[in-house]
């Protein structure tokens, strides 16, 4: 198995670099310091996997990933080793082409068997963030549906009008009430929903359906 590295940190690199030497069945061809770097070394040796961290100066992990995976000919498998736990990096560097990923306090037996996945097709996410990863999902995927219950009609009403760019003129009007209504209606359906400005509250009309994009 052919593994290239990419870390900006020196003992990060040699750390990977001792651990992988004892297992015979795995080549380091190169290393890394930054996004660029990564993305060439790979062009030029086409490694098995390639393990990325985000945080580098200049072109970041993540688009390194980008760019090494939208290369149909590219065969190589890239897995994000990283400080962030957030399930939003996770995201991110799975849609930027990431097949793996994950946190620095793995045990470096947990990288081998992400390492083996791999090369196997597979997919893999740490055990540590896992959970919190499909927590998110979940909450994402719901949160919006049963928030929308506790807002009356009318509030229902406001906020899609609202969503759809209306003014509170503009809403009065069609809903045949009062400027102070619409107000009293956009500021119960904000503190109901704990949203602070009208960004938010289409992006929440939209994940509930209640706008279409």
């Amino acid at each position: 198995m052919r593994i290239a590295l990419a870390d900006d940190h020196v003992m990060v690199i040699e750390g990977l670099q001792l651990c992988f030497e004892a297992d015979h069945e795995i080549q380091i061809i190169g290393t890394a310091e930054d996004g660029e770097g990564i993305v060439e070394l790979v062009a030029r040796e086409q490694p098995d996997i390639a393990i990325i961290d985000i945080n580098m100066p200049g072109m970041n992990g993540i688009e390194a990933v980008r760019l090494i995976t939208r290369n149909k000919e590219n065969l190589t498998r890239c897995m994000v080793l990283s400080m962030h736990r957030d399930p939003e990096y996770v995201k991110e560097a799975f849609r930027a082409g990431a097949r793996a990923y994950l946190v620095k306090s793995s045990a470096f037996k947990e990288l081998r068997e992400a390492a083996n996945s791999l090369q196997e097709g597979k997919t893999y996410i740490s055990p540590e963030i896992a959970n919190v990863f499909v927590n998110n999902l979940d909450t994402e995927q719901q949160a919006p549906s049963e928030a929308i219950k506790i807002l009356t009609p009318r509030e229902r009403q406001t906020m899609k009008l609202l969503a759809e760019g209306l003014s509170v003129k503009e809403i009065a009007y069609n809903l045949g009430i009062s400027y102070k209504t619409v107000h009293t209606f956009r500021t119960m359906t904000m503190q109901k929903l704990d949203i602070n400005n009208i960004a938010d509250l289409t992006r929440f009309a939209i994940k509930a359906h209640i706008i279409e994009i």
